[in-house]
């Protein structure tokens, strides 16, 4: 992350010579890759998307360099979560393993880390929903944070990445803990179930008993009550 980002910080130099056009299918191209290759950051694309706020800063037209980029953010996590739904489908299949249903807190979560949304058993049209709706406020400040600072992009990479990092850690934990307590639910909620079923069965036994009592034969007077027998 340290060498991608103090690569990238020489970036801004050479795309002010290219063409408008050049530069920002370069970036488009780097933010998709950058998204699909980083799983477990959340919302990944943040080094490319702040030189492209710094391209803005330079001078470039906003809407140029802004349009094509949200849109290959938009297209990235889209292409991130299908290769995560491949290899989780194929990883699956080998080792008979089974997504966990997740609350709207942990699918949230999960939107934010579009190669393991589908490994979190979320589908994709919530995904879908919840990443556009991450995404815009996210490209608008990463783009602003880019072009107000135009001069001192890599730092500001330097920082975003270690707040990325952070982050990330942060949202694994919270998934890993948010998995326990859906799985002492679950155990809980078998307990339950395993419980109330104990009870009907015994229920049904006492009511089973009862009618074999009523069946049985008579003692007593009404025993003796017999037809007189045949010679």
């Amino acid at each position: 992350m340290t060498s991608a980002l103090a690569a990238a910080s020489g970036l801004p130099s050479v795309l002010n010579v290219m063409p408008v056009a050049v530069a920002v299918g370069i970036l488009c191209a780097a933010v998709i890759v950058e998204i699909v290759a980083l799983p477990a950051v959340l919302l990944p694309g943040g080094t490319i998307t702040l030189l492209a706020g710094a391209l803005i800063g330079a001078g470039r037209p906003a809407l140029v360099v802004a349009a094509p980029l949200a849109a290959a953010v938009i297209g990235g996590d889209q292409l991130a979560y299908v290769s995560g739904a491949v290899v989780t489908s194929w990883w699956r299949q080998r080792h008979g393993t089974r997504s966990v249903q997740r609350g709207r807190r942990q699918a949230w979560f999960a939107a934010a880390m579009p190669s393991l949304a589908a490994a979190a058993g979320l589908r994709y049209g919530p995904f879908a929903v919840r990443a556009l709706v991450l995404r815009i406020p996210w490209l608008t400040a990463a783009l602003m944070a880019g072009a107000l600072a135009a001069h001192s992009i890599a730092g500001i990479g330097h920082v975003a990445g270690i707040i990325g990092i952070v982050a990330s850690c942060l949202v694994a934990a919270g998934l890993l803990i948010a998995g326990r307590q859906n799985n002492g639910l679950v155990i809980s909620k078998i307990i339950r179930r395993s419980g109330t079923l104990a009870r009907k069965k015994d229920a049904e036994e006492k009511r089973g008993e009862g009618t074999d009592c009523g069946k049985r034969p008579e003692h007593g007077p009404a025993a003796g009550r017999r037809g007189p027998e045949v010679g």
